[in-house]
């Protein structure tokens, strides 16, 4: 530069021109140069004596640029560790006073050289280096610190000194106290410097005087950063600096901060307003004592200044300073709340216990005075469309309304049951009014009107309320947060929110519904607590909200000046919701206790069913809901759904997307209350259902919702849609002819009305391809298959055949068209039809019925075959539904889907995947749960197929000793057990087991085929594991059956064959699998085949059901898998899966010795434990006595004797090799 001053060292112009070309953003310097500008002045900056060049620099230089990258290098210097701490006093003093130099320049410089005067961020970094070396040095090495920065308040310019005093004050605190710029938080240093300015009472008054000052400043800027500064100081300077006028020094006139930050609360500008928000807030929430706090509250008139603060920002376009003003509210209410809470606490505290005292009963009354006054102030930013202003008042108003809510009553506290007084039936406080926790009285002990005082000595012996409660003020307060909470959960009106609701596609409109929803959320909570708290008034602001929303307008005796809009009508009915999401089900069932006088039943004459008859209070509430929905006048009866239909004329609201659904959920919410009076409420209700508002709504989500909403109320008062079924089954023709054709648009589920709702969907309904409106056919069977006599059989059986028929001919056509999406939602639909169907209905009364059920599980696996044909992904699909399909005919017709099964396991066992053998598994295992031994045939067929197909499947993965991808496979005969247990041996003894070939392992077994040849390899265990229990082995003992198939002719040499792969595939799991789970799992089925296949009597084994099953269960079962398997160590008694493997095959040794008598005893202990591991005879004979015991301890007893078996075997018989397993 032209302007460099003369002598500068070639260096310094090499620092200047790379600074310049690094801080470039006009895009004259080439990218690389850049780059090499900014490495060179990083390796500048790494030398250590970077930053005294850079102290010299910074006064010679006029370019911003450079001062800044000088004050850079200073800061990053001065957080070197030691760095300061270890600076001679010399070169301190020189630090100190070239720091205060630039500050005074900073503050004298207005015009000169930099137009504007100093650049504000090279202020803030200047303060930053100030407040760093103020950290180190204030107050040992630099004493006069404080008052060197107060003494700029006197220089003349008072707008520069007051910005950079307040900047490096700022700094201060950000740098020593909360170490913001990415310091550790040093707790002495906060400490030391803390101590030093409360310790200079000169300073502080000064600096205090100085506050006071520029707060009270008439230039804006100056008074909005002091106040900004001094909120940083309040937490940790005593409050007296901060109220208390000072005398001294200052003329009487003089004011104390909070006094002239109280001033800046009125101010039309809202920074200034928000920055005094701000400190009050601070000052508020700072630890005190409670008559401090509240004297506190009251002499700065801060109750008063809320109110001020909210009347002023509701005009305010600065929706900052409504945010500000509302956590101001919320901080004052608090504090007074915390006051009251010590009061209810030292009120309901065992007197005979050490307790905190309550505070003095002035200063309770006051704040209970304060608050009553304060509330209407934070109800009313309820209100606020600004969810900050929201978030910020509803903690206060949730802390008052749970305050209220505490059971504490005076009466007694809670009340169990029913007590009568005076002939009254009282409900109890937690069951309420409609199923909330209090009754609704508000009754409350304490000091102030509500409740009589006490005397602590007194307080003891009963519950007593809040303390200081003004009914009537409580109720207005409770009133206000109930009214507040539904108005403004509704939708924004769409011109401020810049969208259209009634686009549901649109995503802006989903934003929105989503944000609404958060809102509505956070109400919900706050509203449901009021009404836990007293539930009439609840009621009340609902019944309030809903006049207004659904006027009378065709007579005119209510009819409004302006209608309402679908906002009003959709919000007064999600609150109907919300109500009844809490209550019990006497809220909606017919005679809600609690509202019946003994004198009234009594007195009037009135029966038990008068009584049932009574209306709840929640009933009554949708009744009027219902009623008005399309402007019906009350009392009026409607004949049939065509008179139901909608009126746009009366009630425009009722079709929109939003409110509709809320509408329907309300009904099926309170489906009781229609239950209790069909005549009146039924027929409005399904024409909602049905008709525009429902299930024919134009938007496709909202038309999913419905039938999804349909179903769930046809389910509950199939009983009484039974009268009206002739018309339901008409509105619903021609809805449920579409609902098998796929949407034309991708459903999203993203809604705001209820809480409720898209809360997703189960089953094959959550499946792609799939929507909600699948469940109109699910209400279609619970329709068609009541068993009132209002149904004729013949009209019954009709109905169900025609509406199959129709599934079953659109089934076909999407078949030959290779629609595999219709053809899954036309079986979806058959099976949700069959939902409806009792089993005795279907098979016993109208066996027709299961008749026409079956013949469409049969067109479904001609479809299956059809799509397997196809090779792509469809086939997964259908045969997900036809599965599913299946085993909703299973528990419909029972036996009569067994001709299908043996069908559908082959087509789905056909591809031989491992994924679809697992499934066939999984569903064999399914069916015999539920039909036992009657499923002996199918098991025969197709038990012999799915063994084979295993076999094949796994053999990819199978490794000798089992560790590769964790599968051993499958055995074929029992006599290649041995030589499968020898090859897992040597497999063991040469292929040691390294961190790297374990890291390769676990490579290999974290594939997606590796984990499913694990999962059917669990699968086939736990097939025969279910075969055994559920009295099934018998169809591998093999009888008088038909082939298992085609080709098949010895189906004895087939049955024999498939059981010995069965016997000895769980040979070699038990005794060599790597995992200690599988191998419990094989003990666990042998246990079960055991159970069937042992002689029944000791030393019987003529009669053996199985022969030769008692040699293998000795030779290999008790010799490989129980006692070698465990006295080797192959499973630890000490880890959990390990010992749960052992308690099996105690478990297996145990029956054996029951059932195969003293000769095996003999032989185990003599053979086996004596000879082969070395055990003495006290020992073998303890071991068997261990094993054989059922006393309630003998599971521990066993491991510990197994433990010291396992210590002589190590000892006697050294080379033994371990199979070693793991979980």
């Amino acid at each position: 530069p032209a302007d460099r001053p003369a002598g500068a060292p070639s260096m310094a112009d090499d620092v200047e021109k790379a600074i310049l070309f690094a801080f470039d953003q006009s895009g004259a310097v080439a990218p690389e140069l850049r780059e090499r500008a900014v490495g060179y002045l990083r390796d500048v900056q790494a030398t250590p004596d970077a930053w005294r060049a850079c102290v010299d620099r910074y006064q010679r230089t006029s370019y911003p640029e450079v001062k800044f990258w000088c004050l850079q290098t200073l800061a990053h210097a001065f957080l070197v560790p030691n760095l300061l701490a270890e600076l001679p006093e010399t070169d301190v003093a020189v630090l100190h006073r070239t720091l205060m130099g630039f500050v005074g320049d900073a503050v004298a410089n207005t015009s000169g050289s930099e137009p504007g005067g100093v650049p504000p961020f090279l202020k803030n970094k200047l303060s930053q280096c100030v407040g760093l070396v103020a950290k180190i040095h204030f107050p040992d090495r630099w004493p006069g610190f404080l008052r060197d920065f107060l003494g700029l308040l006197s220089t003349g310019n008072l707008s520069n000194a007051a910005d950079m005093f307040c900047r490096v004050l700022d700094a201060v605190d950000e740098t020593c106290v909360c170490g913001a710029f990415g310091d550790a938080f040093d707790q002495r240093c906060a400490a030391r410097v803390k101590d030093a300015m409360r310790n200079d009472a000169v300073a502080l008054t000064q600096l205090v005087d100085a506050f006071a000052t520029l707060i009270a400043c008439p230039d804006l800027k100056i008074a909005t950063a002091a106040t900004s500064t001094a909120m940083r100081y309040v937490d940790w300077m005593d409050v007296s600096l901060f109220t208390s006028v000072r005398t001294q020094s200052n003329p009487p006139q003089s004011q104390s901060i909070a006094d002239a930050a109280r001033v800046a609360l009125t101010s039309p500008n809202s920074d200034r307003r928000a920055a005094g928000c701000a400190f009050f807030t601070s000052l508020v929430a700072k630890g005190m004592d409670h008559s401090q706090k509240i004297e506190l509250i009251t002499g700065l008139r801060l109750v008063d200044v809320c109110a001020h603060l909210h009347a002023v920002s509701i005009g305010d376009e600065d929706e900052d300073a409504a945010v500000c003003a509302a956590q101001l509210t919320a901080a004052v209410g608090h504090e007074l709340l915390s006051c009251l809470r010590a009061g209810d606490a030292a009120a309901g505290a065992d007197q005979t216990e050490p307790h905190a005292a309550s505070p003095p009963t002035q200063t309770l009354t006051q704040a209970a005075l304060l608050t009553d006054t304060l509330m209407p102030t934070g109800v009313a930013h309820l209100r606020n469309n600004d969810e900050r202003v929201v978030a910020a008042a509803l903690p206060l108003c949730a802390a008052y309304v749970h305050r209220l809510k505490a059971d504490r009553g005076s009466s007694g506290g809670t009340i169990e049951g029913k007590k009568r007084d005076n002939g009254v039936v009282q409900v109890s406080r937690d069951t309420g009014g409609f199923g909330f926790g209090d009754g609704g009285v508000l009754g409350f002990g304490g000091v102030l009107g509500g409740g009589d005082s006490q005397s602590p000595t007194q307080s003891h012996s009963r519950n007593v309320g809040p303390v200081c409660v003004n009914p009537e003020t409580a109720r207005g307060a409770l009133g206000a947060i109930a009214s507040a909470c539904v108005a403004r959960g509704a939708f924004p009106d769409e011109r401020r929110a810049g969208v259209d609701f009634s686009r549901g596609d649109c995503h802006r409109v989903k934003e929105a519904e989503a944000e609404t929803a958060e809102v509505r959320r956070e109400l919900g909570v706050l509203f449901r607590a009021v009404a836990r708290c007293a539930p009439p008034i609840a009621l009340h602001a609902v019944r309030s909200a809903l006049i207004a929303a659904l006027p009378l307008g065709s007579d005119g005796q209510s009819a409004s000046q302006q209608k309402p809009t679908w906002q009003q009508v959709e919000s007064a009915v999600a609150a109907v919701h919300s109500l009844g999401e809490g209550a019990n089900d006497p809220a909606v069932k017919p005679g809600c206790e609690g509202f019946l006088t003994d004198a009234s039943v009594a007195g009037n004459g009135l029966t038990h069913t008068d009584q049932l008859n009574a209306s709840s209070p929640l009933g009554e509430l949708f009744e009027f809901v219902v009623l008005r929905w399309n402007g019906e006048i009350f009392g009026e009866t409607n004949s049939s759904l065509q008179q139901c239909a909608l009126h746009p004329q009366s009630n425009p609201s009722a079709s929109h997307r939003l409110v509709a659904p809320v509408f329907l959920e309300t009904c099926v919410r309170y489906h009781l209350a229609v239950a209790r009076n069909p005549g009146q409420l039924l027929l409005p209700v399904l024409a909602a259902f049905l008709d525009q508002r429902g299930a024919r709504h134009p938007d496709p989500e909202v038309a999913a919702r419905a039938c999804y909403l349909f179903s769930k109320f046809v389910k509950s008062l199939r009983p009484q849609i039974a009268a009206y079924l002739p018309e339901v089954l008409s509105a619903m023709e021609g809805v449920v002819l579409s609902c098998v054709e796929p949407l034309q648009v991708e459903m999203t589920r993203v809604n705001g009305n209820t809480q409720s709702l898209n809360k997703g969907t189960g089953g094959a309904m959550a499946t792609v391809g799939n929507d909600d409106r699948l469940y109109l056919y699910e209400a279609l069977g619970y329709l068609l298959g009541t068993e009132d006599d209002a149904l004729p059989a013949r009209t019954q059986i009709e109905l169900t055949e025609t509406y199959c028929t129709r599934l079953r001919h659109r089934l076909s056509l999407a078949t030959a068209q290779n629609d595999s999406q219709t053809a899954a939602r036309c079986i979806v639909g058959m099976a949700n039809i069959a939902k409806g169907f009792s089993v005795r209905l279907a098979t016993e009364t109208r066996p027709e019925i299961g008749v026409a059920l079956c013949f469409g599980l049969e067109m479904a696996t001609s479809s299956l075959s059809h799509f397997d044909t196809q090779n792509d992904g469809a086939s997964v699909l259908i045969r997900q539904r036809v599965v599913a399909y299946f085993q909703r005919m299973v528990q419909g017709v029972g036996e009569r889907a067994f001709p299908f099964a043996v069908p559908l396991v082959h087509k789905i066992a056909q591809s031989g995947t491992k994924k679809d053998l697992k499934e066939c598994f999984v569903l064999c295992n399914q069916l015999a749960a539920t039909f036992k031994d009657k499923l002996r045939v199918f098991i025969t067929q197709v038990s012999p197929l799915l063994v084979e197909q295993t076999m094949n499947a796994l053999a990819p993965f199978v490794s000798p000793d089992g560790r590769t991808h964790g599968v051993l496979g499958l055995v074929r005969r029992i006599g290649d057990v041995a030589n499968f247990l020898s090859a897992a041996d040597a497999a063991i003894a040469t292929d040691q087991m390294t961190p790297e070939k374990e890291a390769e392992f676990n490579a290999l077994k974290n594939t997606e085929d590796s984990r499913e040849a694990r999962e059917l390899e669990v699968a086939f265990v736990a097939h025969v594991h279910a075969l055994g229990s559920n009295q099934l082995v018998f169809a591998l003992q093999g009888g008088d059956l038909p082939p298992v198939r085609e080709g098949v002719q010895n189906l004895m040499t087939t049955i024999t064959a498939t059981r010995e792969t069965v016997l000895a595939s769980l040979a070699a799991a038990a005794s060599a699998h790597p995992s200690a789970v599988s191998r419990k799992a094989a003990v666990q089925a042998l246990t079960k085949l055991a159970l069937h296949w042992f002689p029944m009597a000791p030393n019987n084994h003529t009669n053996e059901p199985v022969p030769g099953f008692s040699q293998f269960a000795v030779e290999v079962v008790v010799n490989e898998c129980c006692v070698a398997a465990v006295l080797r160590g192959d499973l630890d008694v000490r880890d959990a899966a390990g010992a749960a493997a052992v308690g099996e095959t105690v478990a297996f040794q145990r029956l054996a010795l029951e059932r195969l008598g003293p000769f095996f005893a003999t032989q185990l202990r003599d053979e086996v434990l004596v000879k082969r591991f070395g055990l003495d005879h006290s020992l073998a004979n303890e071991y068997i006595a261990a094993v054989a015991s059922t006393a309630q301890t003998a599971h521990r007893d066993a491991r510990a004797v197994i433990g010291r078996c396992q210590q002589v075997v190590g000892g006697a018989r050294p080379a033994l090799r371990k199979r070693p397993c793991k979980r």
